[in-house]
């Protein structure tokens, strides 16, 4: 057990090392209008995996061990394309939405996706250290082509990223369905009876778990979409760089809400899940304002040599950031401690509320104050989902 818990986190670790290796590289040398489109094109990519896993999701896991390999991957890559071609209509008239690279982002959405589905299912099966190994092809791959046309000096546009994306995207599914070899074999249509069973079971588990994922993605993130419309993909390039440097702080917040979620769930006393965690949520807040404190010290020239010219205000971005990641940290805890209770409404409906402040707080602010304004707006969004969780916990620990 410890050895699979061990392996998960330096999965999760290499990937966030190989993915701030790639935005340093592709920051260097595309600089911030560049570092813009790849934001966007990482960001749709990565949003519509959500919505088109919305019925093969991590539910997997808990079902792949109940149900037919063919119940579960036929519905959700049923599901997959049809959802696929409905984006591509609905981008196809949002301007500016889909860009140059449209089709690009859908298909490579929808491999990913097929990914997603053999990395829950191995998990699903235990076989978590093969999953994990799956996993890392990816980050892996991407950042092996990037490297190498950088070396040949000939990574140069957009187009060579999104290339290493295809390249890696796909070696990565072919390694999943070479470890599921078996599963794919005995491939067979469901009836109809049993599609609709299948359909009705990934639904009821997984779409309000997957609603909640989007909503609070879309809080990270929908300000890249309103900057680019208003202020250009350079505004979008410096913002973006600030946010994932902000998200890193948090990685450490995030693995001791899962380390909380193992514990609670197997807690049946309320008195020690509420004891636990404000504890942690003490460590979580600890932890995240002194990295903050560094970051928000950290000169204009240290963004500089980091990113390249032009990403010098990627520090005063921070600084607005940093009091609504200090509160959005601190909110994985609450979030936790609900989804160990049994409650996934309370999350869900708190990163919506998110999503409407920053929804409409966006187009005022950005309209007025540029990146700034982008930063005012996610800073309010992560305070409003906290402050929900927040009230909601201190009534839960009065009732019990």
């Amino acid at each position: 057990m410890f050895k699979k818990i061990l392996n998960t986190f330096f999965t999760k670790f290499f990937t966030a090392i190989a993915g701030f290796a790639i935005l340093v590289l592709v920051s260097h040398i595309l600089g911030t209008e560049g570092k813009g489109e790849q934001a966007i094109i990482a960001f749709n990519i990565y949003i519509i995996t959500l919505v088109l896993t919305l019925i093969g999701n991590s539910t997997l896991i808990y079902l792949t061990p109940r149900k037919e390999f063919s119940l579960l991957f036929i519905p959700s890559l049923i599901w997959m394309f049809g959802i696929s071609l409905l984006t591509c209509g609905v981008m196809a008239f949002i301007p500016g939405l889909g860009g140059h690279y449209l089709w690009d982002t859908v298909f490579i959405s929808l491999i990913a996706s097929v990914g997603e589905i053999n990395y829950y299912v191995l998990m699903g099966k235990e076989r978590v250290i093969e999953a994990n190994r799956m996993k890392m092809i990816y980050p892996i791959c991407n950042l092996v082509v990037i490297g190498g046309l950088v070396l040949l000096k000939s990574f140069d546009s957009i187009r060579d990223y999104v290339d290493s994306l295809w390249i890696a995207y796909s070696i990565s599914l072919v390694y999943g369905i070479f470890l599921l070899r078996k599963e794919y074999a005995s491939l067979y249509l469901p009836t109809y009876k049993e599609m609709k069973e299948s359909f009705k079971t990934l639904f009821s588990l997984g779409a309000l778990k997957q609603a909640g994922s989007i909503a609070q993605t879309l809080n990270y993130r929908v300000s890249f979409y309103i900057l680019a419309f208003l202020c250009g993909s350079g505004a979008v390039g410096i913002y973006s760089n600030a946010c994932s440097i902000g998200e890193a702080v948090m990685m450490f917040g995030t693995s001791l809400a899962l380390v909380q979620y193992s514990s609670l769930s197997n807690r049946q006393s309320n008195k020690q899940a509420k004891d636990l965690t404000i504890q942690l949520t003490r460590v979580n807040a600890l932890f995240t304002a002194v990295a903050l404190a560094v970051l928000c010290l950290m000169p204009e020239s240290f963004w500089v040599l980091l990113f390249g010219e032009g990403f010098e205000k990627v520090g005063w971005v921070i600084k607005i950031l940093a009091i609504g990641i200090m509160f959005l940290s601190c909110s994985s805890n609450f979030t936790q401690y609900f989804a160990s209770r049994g409650n996934f409404s309370i999350s869900a409906s708190a990163s919506f509320a998110g999503l409407l402040v920053i929804g409409i707080s966006s187009f005022i602010f950005i309209r007025y104050w540029g990146i700034t304004g982008a930063a005012i707006s996610a800073s309010l969004s992560y305070f409003t989902t906290f402050i929900i969780e927040f009230v909601y916990f201190l009534k839960w620990i009065k009732r019990d």
